[in-house]
């Protein structure tokens, strides 16, 4: 008998649903070997063109700047602005940074890695998982808004949606945390215990500490931070080929229309943007809540990556399923209430829209969707970057990460002082 006490990942059950899954897959790949070709080679493509250069460089310099001491540095500093917020100590800021830039699974990445340093409590590592597992702003600027709706003001609506919904997602996951604590109190960071000293005095004395207790030397440290790197992003692309193969055998065996839609949306989040995206839809609003919930749940794909990535900590995989649902009722209902103002807002910023247009050119045609660029009130260094590849494009994040952490640096210190008067 089935003892059903069994943990469900090990249960027989289990097993023998996904062994029978596995073998129905391989003869559908026999069945339909050009079909299974091509879908995997389209998901190969989608990797290689976008994913890797976007990735590549935020995970190499998340590893240096976590051996540096850079992340310990940064912690002190954001504390107390992270702290009012999401209850979170200061160091989680570098993984919110990199996760609304560089996009899933970065921000896993750096999640994980700050748990398994201990520098987390495992509810503080939850809730920034759940911060920082966003889209990267290229994807839904650039690709969802120009390349597939050839509409940038929409992709920028719902990209200011999803992050306002990563927020507002975080706070109801505080509040569910909050009625069920810890048994193990909440870490404290070491600035507040050094809150007597200058603010450079805690960021040299984290950083120090940081990079002696790491004591790698560079060489060593740049070749295992590209392996790492490397390895996160062989997974992903496994993950991608798998889910492409996986949608393509299943709209073979579903009808058409049930299939492009419930089943891109559900498995692959770049396949379920292109369908949504270029579909016609009578409604605006409608499409746009459906892109913002979909880029919010991320797929089954995304999900499982971080799931491969945090396996090695003891964060719950239910709690962050229960995050990306959360994530996308939130975005769909503020598509609806913040749509107006937000598409009001941005009627009179044509110049800047043709810009967005112009910059997101080269990254749009990866997808080979077609692009309606305005060029001519276009600076020409807007002209430069938008004839630069795809890898120099992602690297152009870098800076807005650096942008994105001297805001929150400069919030920090204004809210460390409020307190520190009062």
């Amino acid at each position: 008998m089935f003892s059903f006490r069994t943990p469900l990942s090990q249960h027989p059950l289990t097993t023998l649903l996904m062994g029978s899954m596995a073998v129905l897959l391989v003869i559908c790949i026999v069945s339909y070997p050009d079909q299974a070709f091509q879908a995997s080679l389209q998901g190969l493509k989608i990797w290689w063109n976008i994913i890797f250069p976007a990735l590549l460089p935020f995970l190499v310099l998340s590893e240096m700047l976590y051996a540096y001491g850079f992340v310990h540095g940064l912690g002190s500093l954001l504390d107390p602005l992270m702290r009012l917020l999401f209850r979170l100590p200061g160091v989680g800021g570098w993984a919110w940074a990199v996760g609304w830039t560089a996009g899933y699974p970065a921000g896993a990445k750096a999640v994980a890695q700050l748990r398994n340093q201990q520098v987390l409590s495992r509810q503080e590592a939850e809730r920034l998982l759940c911060l920082s597992h966003t889209s990267s702003p290229l994807f839904i600027i650039a690709v969802v808004g120009v390349g597939f709706m050839q509409k940038p003001e929409l992709g920028l609506i719902i990209a200011i949606i999803h992050w306002a919904s990563s927020i507002l997602t975080t706070l109801l996951m505080r509040f569910i945390h909050r009625m069920r604590p810890e048994s193990q109190p909440l870490r404290t960071s070491a600035s507040l215990s050094k809150s007597h000293q200058k603010f450079y005095q805690r960021i040299i004395g984290q950083m120090e500490g940081a990079h002696r207790q790491d004591g790698r030397p560079f060489g060593r440290m740049l070749g295992e931070s590209v392996t790492s790197a490397v390895q996160t992003l062989m997974m992903v692309g496994g993950y991608m080929m798998i889910f492409s193969v996986i949608i393509q055998v299943l709209r073979i065996a579903i009808p058409q229309e049930l299939g492009k839609y419930i089943l891109n949306g559900l498995l692959e989040v770049n396949l379920a943007a292109y369908t949504l995206g270029s579909a016609a839809f009578s409604s605006p609003v409608f499409q746009a809540a459906l892109l913002s919930s979909v880029i919010a749940w991320s797929g089954i794909s995304a999900l499982l990556q971080v799931h491969s990535i945090v396996k090695t900590t003891d964060l719950r995989f239910g709690h962050f399923i229960l995050s990306r649902l959360l994530h996308a009722l939130c975005a769909f209902l503020l598509t609806y209430m913040l749509w107006s103002p937000l598409h009001s807002l941005l009627q009179s910023s044509d110049s800047a829209m043709s810009a967005l247009c112009t910059l997101a050119t080269n990254t749009s045609n990866a997808y080979d969707a077609p692009v309606i660029a305005e060029s001519s009130s276009l600076l020409p260094l807007l002209t430069f970057i938008s004839h630069l590849p795809i890898w120099a494009q992602a690297s152009m994040l870098i800076p807005v990460a650096c942008l994105f952490l001297f805001t929150l640096f400069v919030l920090a210190q204004t809210v460390g002082r409020l307190f520190t008067r009062g």
